[in-house]
């Protein structure tokens, strides 16, 4: 059975943050482990220049992407990456390095009271 994810609410980072139990900022974890993004549990790390993914540059031979940036590290509980997991398309990571969850936030500079994510429901 093909499980799709609907959008069941949009709430902003300061109500997502309150719903874990722990996390701590910590934004060395990229400078620990090298390796952080190549143990991506969750969420998508390159945003596709155009609409939609039958949009080709140079003739048709490739897709422009960008790579995306990571502005905070928070480190997380395992329950706290399991809930984010099943109810977001947040970018969580695993670090064997700290042998820590790690949660990658991709805005800066604005309030988390103002910046929404999207709540999805597995069908």
């Amino acid at each position: 059975m093909n499980k799709t994810k609907k959008i069941v609410e949009n709430i902003s980072y300061e109500e997502l943050a309150n719903r874990l139990d722990n996390i701590y900022l910590f934004n060395r974890v990229s400078e620990l482990d090298n390796d952080i993004r190549d143990n991506k549990i969750n969420g998508n790390l390159y945003n596709c220049s155009c609409e939609n993914e039958d949009c080709n540059i140079w003739g048709g031979l490739e897709h422009q992407k960008y790579d995306i940036d990571i502005f905070q590290w928070y480190l997380i509980t395992p329950a706290d990456a399991k809930y984010l997991q099943n109810i977001t398309n947040e970018l969580i990571f695993y670090s064997y390095v700290l042998d820590e969850y790690v949660w990658g936030i991709t805005h800066y500079g604005t309030s988390w009271s103002a910046v929404y994510v999207d709540i999805i429901e597995k069908e």
